[in-house]
């Protein structure tokens, strides 16, 4: 079978943009995970901050990335794709889209992540 190339996908080298979008969980835990894989600090303006968005923050430091909350922004310092394991088990409560998204996330630390929450998200 011959192999055909569709689409020749090159990364980009570096990316200097504001986003705007509503507030909302899904799309500010999705921010805080491309701004965790970047390379670089990434700045998430006026994200919406709730239970989902605070488990998810707290499960990034688990995994290494610095993610600071100042006023009404996350600096995210990004790893360029380089996550540690963490050491411990992460906790995400009710965080149903935080769980979903981590767990993809995780497949990319080096070991075993676990992940626990309130016994009706298990």
């Amino acid at each position: 079978m011959e192999t055909v190339f569709l689409k020749e996908i090159t990364p980009a080298e570096k990316i200097i943009a504001t986003v705007e979008c509503p507030a909302s969980k899904s799309y500010t835990n999705r921010a805080l995970l491309i701004a965790a894989l970047a390379k670089g600090v990434s700045t998430l303006s006026n994200p919406l901050f709730s239970d989902d968005t605070k488990y998810m923050r707290l499960a990034l430091e688990q995994f290494g990335i610095s993610v600071k909350q100042e006023n009404c922004a996350f600096i995210v310092s990004g790893t360029g794709g380089h996550i540690q394991c963490p050491r411990n088990e992460i906790s995400i409560g009710l965080a149903g889209t935080t769980m979903r998204f981590l767990t993809t996330f995780a497949a990319l630390s080096p070991g075993t992540t676990q992940l626990t929450g309130e016994k009706r998200m298990l």
